[in-house]
């Protein structure tokens, strides 16, 4: 008969014994074929009990006179054994498992066998509820190798370097884990170190005030440069009585530029009411805790705190002042209910913006922290929130959460109007920067207002708007090239921001202004009225201006 025991307790805990025999003794006894530690397994006598075939059929009997023997928890002098039977030698003695085994078994422990004895294993050995599984893993691996077949061998093989694997490829994916956050780190870093933050100090913010300042009164000389020399050129032919053709050239362009000039201020003086300085701010945000990002230290004197490269530090922890991201641009008012037009990348910079980009992509998101805008001549801001953000183009529709008073809408050229290469354009937009708009102050308000908000970037366009400051500015062009989907113009001195207004002679709204080609000053894209008026006409708006 073959038959195997397997010890769960007891001296012979964890090995497993294959008999092929008709009978055997259990016992300390150097004559026992199943021999326990006399030391360690004291409930076990020299000779405690004896298996042997009656009639095909294994019986167990005790040999001690005491009964000192339990099969399946039973205490009893004589028993018939099953399959699965457990078999314990004297009150609190050592246990065993019996199993029978077919007549072709090659004495290899089938893996059904290894697992429920190692479970068996475990429930009565004292540990802590969260080892269950190492102890398990650990005796059915040992099981195999000892009495497994050579294909349970190698999957235990396989099983035993598992782990090993897998913590190689989880330290090398933390690695680089790691270091792709640290680089986006450093780029988020990078990110709110810019201007854009806002967080400037205030002799940061007057240097670039002196800058800009620098390059606009660069501009206007340039632009009295070319009158004065178109004077002189006129009054030097004049004296020489050259050509009267030569004459009326000179003269044209004279006056071309001096109409265009009037042409701006009466544009300005008509529509720049609802020409209105948009500003925002965006956090960057933990995906599903919600949790900011923030300074790991800051002060108003000092700012972030730094690490060795000079780098903000940054931490999810505390309550800490939050990294906010704020943009500035131009929203054109174009109805009394507070409809404002502007573009997309305006109120979807982080689309746009590299570092911001590279940062979401590792769970993150951003979140609008506000959203403004201030009109000419009011002292006070309006909030606003999105109407509708155009997939397709880069032009958004907002909405005043209360009616703007006092502010003309600008009217928009009908959907079929005419835009001609070759015709004078103004554009009404305000610059992207705040100590841009601080350069075109005389240098004593605009030192008088810094020196009092410092770089704040939320108290200072509120400090203008009280001292009535906010005013667009005006630049002229003309027509350069006309598409489907874009406006291309020319403005050489232009110096506007994302979102203004490109107007016609008529005063008419015929594009958004939304970028410029780089390497190529003074060229400008728009978006044509006619591919917003889609738009509107959807929503149901009806602006100012021809239908």
């Amino acid at each position: 008969m073959k038959f195997m025991l397997h010890h769960l307790t007891g001296s012979l805990r964890g090995q497993t014994q294959y008999f092929d025999a008709d009978s055997l003794r259990f016992g300390t006894g150097n004559d026992c074929d199943v021999r326990f530690d006399a030391t360690g397994d004291r409930q076990v006598a020299l000779s405690h009990a004896e298996l042997a075939l009656h009639d095909h059929s294994p019986i167990l009997r005790d040999l001690t006179g005491q009964h000192a023997l339990f099969i399946n928890n039973r205490q009893t002098g004589q028993a018939a054994l099953h399959d699965a039977d457990l078999i314990q030698l004297g009150d609190h003695g050592p246990l065993l498992r019996f199993r029978v085994l077919p007549d072709q078994s090659d004495g290899r422990k089938p893996w059904r066998y290894i697992v429920e004895d190692s479970q068996d294993i475990v429930v009565r050995t004292p540990h802590r509820a969260y080892t269950s599984l190492f102890y398990l893993g650990r005796h059915v691996i040992s099981d195999i190798a000892r009495y497994g077949s050579p294909t349970a061998k190698m999957v235990a093989l396989l099983l035993g370097l598992l782990p090993i694997l897998l913590i190689g490829i989880l330290s090398v994916s933390v690695y680089y884990e790691y270091q792709a956050a640290e680089v986006a780190r450093q780029k988020v870093a990078d990110l709110v170190s810019q201007v854009e933050t806002g967080r400037l100090s205030q002799d940061e913010l007057e240097s670039r005030v002196a800058l800009e300042r620098e390059v606009r009164i660069k501009l206007q000389q340039e632009q009295e440069e070319l009158k004065a020399n178109l004077k002189a050129a006129f009054e030097n032919r004049q004296a020489l009585r050259q050509s009267q053709e030569e004459l009326r050239e000179i003269q044209k362009q004279l006056n071309e530029l001096e109409s265009e000039q009037r042409f701006a201020e009466e544009v300005i003086q008509r529509f720049q009411g609802g020409v209105g300085f948009l500003q925002g701010g965006y956090g960057i945000v933990e995906k599903g805790t919600g949790r900011p990002l923030r300074y790991q230290e800051y002060s108003q004197e000092r700012g972030p705190l730094l690490d060795e490269n000079g780098v903000p530090l940054l931490t999810l922890e505390g309550s800490t002042p939050v990294v906010i991201i704020f943009f500035s641009g131009t929203g054109l008012l174009i109805d009394q209910k507070g409809t404002v037009l502007t573009n997309r990348h305006l109120v979807r910079m982080w689309e746009a913006y590299e570092p911001v980009k590279a940062i979401l992509e590792k769970g993150f998101e951003a979140s609008v922290e506000f959203l403004r805008i201030f009109f000419p001549g009011s002292k006070e801001f309006y909030e606003l929130k999105e109407v509708l953000i155009s997939q397709d183009n880069d032009f958004a529709i907002l909405r005043t959460t209360r009616p703007p008073k006092g502010h003309p809408p600008l009217p928009l050229a009908s959907a079929d109007h005419p835009i001609r290469v070759g015709e004078p354009v103004i554009i009404m937009s305000y610059p992207g920067t705040l100590d841009s708009i601080l350069s075109r102050l005389s240098r004593t308000v605009g030192e008088q207002i810094v020196s009092q908000v410092g770089g704040d970037p939320v108290a200072l366009p509120e400090r203008l708007a009280t001292e009535g400051l906010i005013r667009p500015l005006a630049t002229h062009g003309h027509v350069s090239d006309v598409s489907k989907d874009v406006v291309t113009f020319e403005a050489r001195s232009s110096q506007g921001s994302s979102g203004g207004a490109v107007l016609n002679r008529e005063g008419l709204v015929i594009a958004v202004n939304h970028s410029g080609l780089r390497g190529m000053g003074g060229i400008n894209l728009g978006v044509p009225i006619h591919v917003i008026r889609e738009q509107l006409k959807r929503l149901g708006l009806t602006p100012s201006g021809k239908l």
